[in-house]
């Protein structure tokens, strides 16, 4: 198996500080301004299953930017 990244980087926060720290960092990715707007312009109808799935698959574009920009701390 090889491991790519930081062997030593876990998901979960190991403090509260921690915790607080890269949620600060995740709040300041939010407002950069070369994040792109995943919400679709103009009016919309639809059913609540549909909405809820333009949701979800907005939410889904985010986290793959995220995912793909975001720095892990070596």
């Amino acid at each position: 198996m090889r491991v790519v990244g930081n062997p030593q980087w876990n998901e979960f926060a190991a403090s509260p500080r921690e915790a607080m720290e890269r949620g600060a960092r995740l709040d300041a990715m939010t407002r950069l301004p070369e994040m792109p707007d995943f919400q679709p312009r103009g009016v919309f109808r639809g059913t609540h299953a549909f909405l809820a799935a333009m949701d979800a698959e907005k939410e889904r574009k985010r986290q793959a930017w995220f995912q793909q920009h975001a720095k892990r701390p070596d």
